[in-house]
């Protein structure tokens, strides 16, 4: 549920209109409350435009409630990349290790784009699709290659299931 509402300083009004939501941050895998600053109320912002940026962000939160099942493809592999930088467990990534999982993702993302549209969502990858996806990539892979693949692949699709 959200609401807007006007900002109190030192229990007085200071102008500024709150937006306050409750929902799904993808980086974070959990829900949270994210209070945005709208603006301050004056000449070039009435209550009726904060009564339309909040049916706005409204809209865009709802999109993001489905959680990493409801994401693209693309936008789910950028969240997971900022995931991984920022939840390393004991000491940052190497730059060689980033590439690698970089290029491993993109070639993922630039193959099955190809074939099914740059709109695919997360719940729509099946298993079928991934065993064709892993027939070609073990035509152009190496063995060592295609381990490698495989496991930056799993791990990825692991974290759009969790």
């Amino acid at each position: 549920m959200s609401s807007i509402y006007k900002r109190k300083r030192n229990g007085e009004n200071d102008g500024y209109v709150m937006y306050s939501i409750y929902a799904y941050d993808p980086l974070k895998n959990k829900k949270r409350y994210f209070n945005i600053t709208l603006g301050k109320i004056g000449p070039t912002l009435t209550w009726d435009d904060c009564l339309k940026q909040k049916k706005e962000l409204d809209r865009v939160f709802y999109i993001k409630k489905g959680g990493k099942q409801e994401m693209q493809l693309d936008n789910a592999i950028k969240t997971y990349l900022k995931h991984k930088m920022i939840h390393f467990k004991t000491k940052p990534p190497k730059n060689s290790s980033i590439k690698l999982q970089n290029y491993h993702l993109d070639t993922f993302k630039e193959i099955i784009v190809k074939r099914y549209g740059s709109g695919i969502m997360m719940k729509h990858i099946d298993n079928n699709m991934l065993s064709w996806y892993f027939e070609i990539r073990e035509e152009e892979l190496k063995t060592s290659s295609m381990i490698v693949h495989k496991r930056i692949i799993d791990s990825f699709l692991n974290w759009t299931k969790d």
